[in-house]
């Protein structure tokens, strides 16, 4: 399989579809998503009014939802998948190409694919956040326990950025998804697996964020291009080094506090990057960091992350008792803490968890948000 995406940028370029599906020998597709970006989809594309379409999955997908649709993809006869809306429609998307490459269910979920399925997929994100269309990987939930699927087969064939479908999205979901973004542009560049084609992908995702987010949540058009952009190049980043710490720590924040997931990573980056920027062999790399996120230094940053999380009201809950701070620690995936450049014992975990959500004094808390309110101003 070629690692080439086809990729259409542009607002309204959804138009375009029938174009990229004849180019990558899609004649009858399934259509994965929900409504409304359905409704939109086929609007612009009334060719695909009498394609088969799977909406019955889960925001948090679960595997077991994609044994239906790969049933109705057979059933219909289909040669190809379009999955338009958030990581979960795309992820959903890549987890029915991977039934349909295998009927093992334990191949599935341990990604050994024949990676031969001539089922090519065209990905659209309604979101500029996850970066799902760049990537191999697609998380699902097998009986509550969450586990990825990676394999080179399953990253999209193609990909459309268009702007327009952003916004219609509500408002908090355009901020923590611009979150999402973020952080997977900084966890990228501190990976351990870091190249420097990686590191390109995401200075130009965290550029893409900060200085484009207050423009995009205000609805200026072209900020919204930009971000959907910036996520895209995360995604990229990510398809290369894979997430740390923050990622592995958000998924039961998720799960048991409720936070969306690009505002749960964002809780305990902030405290991430603390932890280490007093480590010798953290230096180097966090005044890289810091010098591409036109900071002066790099505890600047942490403070910086910190303000835009206060500015745009997201939520910090309050510390949980020791009980629930044992079970986060516990939750977190070590696969991904392989990535994180610095190693971190249970311990050490529960502390970040602990320190994330211990509220700042109000002189702190101002100092973070002036940050980041004065940040990208021209002197």
């Amino acid at each position: 399989m070629s690692n080439y995406q086809k990729v259409i940028r542009g607002r309204d370029s959804l138009g375009k579809l029938r174009e990229m599906a004849d180019k990558i020998g899609i004649r009858k597709p399934m259509i994965i998503g929900t409504e409304p970006l359905i409704g939109t989809l086929m609007k612009k594309n009334p060719w695909l009014l009498s394609a088969s379409v799977f909406s019955d999955f889960h925001a948090n997908p679960d595997l077991a939802d994609t044994k239906a649709g790969a049933a109705l993809y057979m059933k219909a006869n289909c040669d190809g998948l379009i999955s338009v809306g958030g990581g979960s429609s795309i992820d959903t998307a890549k987890a029915i190409k991977a039934r349909l490459d295998t009927a093992d269910e334990e191949a599935v979920i341990g990604s050994k694919l024949e990676g031969r399925i001539q089922c090519p997929h065209i990905a659209i994100p309604g979101t500029a956040g996850t970066g799902s269309e760049a990537t191999q990987t697609a998380v699902m939930y097998v009986n509550g326990r969450k586990v990825s699927l990676n394999h080179i087969s399953l990253r999209p064939d193609g990909v459309i950025l268009d702007a327009s479908l952003l916004d219609s999205l509500p408002l908090y979901h355009k901020k923590s998804c611009a979150l999402d973004a973020l952080s997977q542009g900084i966890e990228s560049y501190w990976s351990i697996s870091s190249t420097d084609d990686s590191k390109v992908h995401a200075f130009l995702a965290i550029i893409g964020v900060l200085d484009n987010l207050k423009a995009y949540l205000a609805g200026d058009p072209h900020a919204a291009e930009e971000m959907l952009d910036a996520s895209y190049q995360s995604g990229k980043a990510i398809q290369i080094t894979r997430t740390t710490a923050a990622h592995a720590m958000s998924y039961m924040l998720t799960k048991k506090l409720g936070l969306a997931h690009g505002h749960a990573c964002m809780i305990t980056l902030p405290v991430l990057w603390e932890m280490m920027q007093d480590r010798e062999e953290m230096q180097e790399v966090l005044k890289d960091l810091s010098a591409k996120m036109r900071l002066g230094d790099v505890r600047m940053g942490p403070k910086l992350l910190k303000g835009i999380l206060y500015d745009l009201e997201m939520e910090i809950p309050p510390v949980p008792d020791e009980g629930i701070l044992e079970e986060l620690a516990c939750s977190v995936n070590t696969e991904r803490l392989n990535n994180h450049p610095v190693k971190m014992n249970g311990a050490e975990i529960k502390q970040a968890y602990r320190r994330a959500m211990t509220p700042l004094r109000e002189n702190e808390k101002q100092a973070c948000l002036d940050i980041w309110r004065y940040y990208g101003r021209e002197s």
